[in-house]
């Protein structure tokens, strides 16, 4: 590949000259020499560096979008969002997928901020690992001088400006609606412990317990690591309680449709004999046998209103909200119905 040493020396001038002309440096560079620059450059087929241009001029137009598992098709729909708008105001998204391990996205900032991004966008909910928030803390501020503007689309413990959903009353949402059909002992797919959404959730989960007079049952409480898999193992342990749950609600879409395949597998009648329910509202939700009920999160809207904050705050360094508040909704599906008289039975 030609090189911008290779442009001056046929051009006959220095590799400063050539530099002012290909990175528009607004230094007077002779027009006829600027003219015989750019013939060269197009004869040789130079093309500038991106990367030389952004240590630079420190703007990359790189935007570093970090996500828990880029394979969950809610971080996917919410990477088309913020891509469609980066493209538009030509940015380019680098997607980084950091399976929610402190030190692996610690490595992931790192690399964007030697990269010279241009802001960052943490889609989803923050880790809560102290040493991880100090370190993490240290690495977005210490960028020559200023700190890497971000945006986060979940709670971070972090000094950011948040878009987001109300978790908390999405999911006490949810359960209301479960607890309105009848249904006592409800059976909660949490999300990983590391992650503030996942408090949150059960937060709410935990909330309309309390309002309706449910007393808090541990036991009906457990962990995923919010992938299909997850929730098919903790289907098959929650229907091994005595009594088991009459439903179940995962607190995202993966973990209840996982559920809901171990009960389709093991026979047992979804709703006749338990009812399922989930949260965010995936496309999949629509096509499980039954259909899921669940809550809508706009995710995509969640990319998009996160990407153009994101804008105000390189482009014109306005400030933006501090905390922007996205709807959601109760979609009701045919998963959920009133309790039955028949116990479920492995």
């Amino acid at each position: 590949m030609p090189s911008i040493v290779d442009v001056a020396k046929r051009a006959g001038v220095s590799v400063t000259t050539v530099s002012r002309v290909i990175n528009d440096n607004p230094h007077r560079v002779n027009p006829e020499t600027r003219k015989r620059i750019l013939q060269v450059a197009e004869e040789l087929n130079f093309k500038p560096s991106s990367l030389a241009r952004a240590l630079v001029s420190d703007q990359s137009c790189i935007i570093g979008v970090v996500v828990g598992d880029i394979t969950d098709p809610y971080f996917s729909t919410i990477v088309r969002g913020i891509s469609d708008v980066a493209l538009e105001h030509g940015y380019l998204p680098m997607t980084c997928n950091s399976d929610r391990v402190p030190d692996l996205e610690l490595h992931y900032v790192q690399m964007l901020r030697n990269y010279h991004v241009d802001g960052i966008i943490f889609a989803g909910g923050g880790l809560t690992d102290t040493s991880y928030l100090e370190e993490m803390q240290g690495l977005l501020m210490s960028r020559r001088k200023r700190a890497i503007p971000i945006v986060t689309l979940g709670r971070h413990l972090f000094n950011a400006p948040q878009v987001n959903i109300d978790n908390t009353g999405a999911t006490r949402e949810i359960t209301d609606y479960l607890i309105g059909l009848g249904h006592q002992r409800i059976g909660f797919i949490a999300g990983p412990s590391v992650l503030t959404t996942s408090a949150l959730r059960l937060e709410g989960y935990k909330q309309s317990l309390e309002v309706h007079g449910i007393p808090y049952n541990p036991e009906l409480v457990i962990e995923s690591d919010f992938t299909y898999e997850s929730g098919f193992q903790i289907g098959e342990c929650l229907l091994q309680l005595k009594p088991s749950p009459t439903a179940v609600l995962g607190s995202n879409d993966m973990t209840a449709i996982g559920c809901l395949t171990f009960l389709n597998t093991r026979g047992i009648k979804v709703p006749g004999e338990i009812s399922v329910a989930g949260f965010d509202d995936i496309a999949a939700t629509q096509y499980t046998n039954p259909p899921l009920s669940t809550i809508h999160v706009p995710m995509r809207d969640l990319g998009i209103t996160g990407m153009k904050q994101l804008l105000r705050l390189i482009e014109s360094e306005e400030s933006v909200e501090t905390m922007y508040i996205l709807p959601h909704s109760l979609v009701i599906r045919a998963s959920c119905a009133a309790p039955s008289d028949v116990v479920p039975s492995l």
